[in-house]
């Protein structure tokens, strides 16, 4: 090979790998900003609100609701639904207000509060956690070992691994530990998580959390106050 030759290849070398690692970033960064699990908890912009329609909605109400954790009267005059991941630190920012809305809007009757699982890759033990709270369920106990894992987020999903900080929870959440280590173990729970996140994609969902009121889709954290105005909009003659 010529020295010419030589210093071309060079140059391509040098050229090829930072473009190469450019173009390994840039996708990174579309697969997160596709699902902004780590928002900083801003509230969505018009720009993250859509309308669903009615055959999506019919679909949730005979095949997808069935799926999910729900509060409230089936007869209430509007249905929130929320996805979330427990590991997602804007849910985490979201939680108090889905709390909110089932302490004061669901017991008033005005609501039914739908939770569906929607854990993403990019965390390492939402997976788990979703399962524990599912196994919780089994025990009629999913609202207040759902709460406790928000509550504690920050700590077990900085762990390597938090099953025993899940089993802790169980004990302040009125779980029997033992049964929910079982219902972990044999995966019984792992389809029906599976299916909420086909209902998530059904609907193409790009964020958690997602909020759906009515027919009122918003992506990323929503206010207390928005999601009145959006049942109040929902409930006009």
């Amino acid at each position: 090979m010529s020295p010419q030759n030589t210093g071309r290849s060079s140059l391509f070398g040098a050229l090829f790998v930072p473009a190469l690692i450019l173009g390994a970033l840039i996708i990174l960064a579309i697969l997160v900003i596709s699902f902004r699990g780590n928002g900083d908890g801003a509230a969505p912009g018009a720009d993250n609100v859509r309308t669903l329609t009615a055959d999506t909605i019919n679909t949730f109400e005979t095949e997808y609701d069935a799926l999910g954790e729900a509060v409230g009267s089936a007869d209430a005059p509007v249905t929130v639904r929320e996805f979330a991941d427990y590991q997602c630190p804007a849910c985490g920012a979201f939680a108090p207000t889905a709390e909110r809305i089932r302490d004061e809007l669901v017991d008033s009757g005005k609501v039914r509060f739908i939770f569906f699982d929607f854990p993403l890759p990019m965390h390492a033990h939402a997976q788990q956690a979703a399962v524990a709270a599912r196994c919780a369920a089994r025990q009629d106990r999913f609202w207040p070992y759902h709460q406790r894992l928000f509550e504690t987020q920050r700590d077990w999903s900085q762990r390597d691994d938090p099953t025993a900080m899940f089993l802790d929870m169980a004990v302040e959440s009125g779980v029997n530990a033992q049964r929910l280590e079982a219902c972990m173990t044999q995966g019984g729970v792992d389809d029906v998580i599976a299916r909420n996140q086909e209902a998530g994609k059904a609907i193409s969902l790009r964020a958690t959390p997602t909020v759906i009121v009515g027919d009122q889709m918003f992506s990323g954290v929503v206010s207390y106050e928005r999601i009145q105005q959006a049942i109040a909009e929902q409930t006009q003659d």
